[in-house]
């Protein structure tokens, strides 16, 4: 973003958002800030709007999981992301796509803008976090199950196609293992 532009355009009255010496969002002074956290089931998905400041939930909505249109269990999407050359990429998208519509839903409901979503929280089972982060997932098919990463993971939104403010980061909790997921760290903590 271009700060000067910025600053004009709200008449030199900001608020900055800083994610440690990071600044992830520019917006007008006043305006609310808000996070989401996320349950991305094998089936269904949960998302909470979050109001950062008092850290009141104040909207939810569900939706199915689109990825069922490639397979109805973890397995079948796994065998779709690997037997397929844009499986993976393919699989992502559809969750991304489907987020970005329930982000805009939840903003509607809320009076506010997806740049004033500051910050996530995305948990699911280890396919399902494998799927949305674009990491590989055949291992997960094949005893021992080993997930690629089982270390707490922050990625830019923007980076796999979440739209929330522009400097966003969406905080993916660790797997335990292969089919004990970041939904299973998620309930622990």
């Amino acid at each position: 973003t271009n700060l000067s532009i910025v600053l004009r355009q709200h008449k030199w009255s900001v608020r900055f958002v800083l994610r440690a010496d990071e600044v992830i969002a520019i917006l007008p002074q006043g305006s609310g800030i808000f996070g989401i956290s996320v349950d991305i089931g094998t089936t269904k998905l949960a998302l909470y709007l979050v109001d950062l400041l008092s850290g009141e939930a104040v909207q939810k909505v569900g939706e199915m999981n689109p990825q069922i249109a490639y397979g109805e269990d973890i397995v079948s999407r796994i065998a779709y992301a690997t037997q397929n050359p844009d499986g993976r990429q393919t699989l992502q998208a559809t969750l991304t796509q489907t987020l970005n519509q329930k982000i805009q839903e939840l903003c509607k409901f809320a009076g506010i803008k997806p740049g004033q979503i500051v910050d996530a929280v995305i948990v699911g089972n280890t396919a399902m976090h494998h799927l949305l982060a674009g990491l590989p997932v055949e291992q997960l098919v094949f005893a021992p199950y080993v997930p690629a990463v089982n270390q707490p993971l922050d990625v830019r939104a923007s980076a796999i196609g979440v739209n929330l403010a522009s400097g966003a980061y969406i905080h993916l909790l660790p797997n335990i293992a292969g089919y004990v997921g970041a939904d299973h760290s998620a309930v622990i903590l």
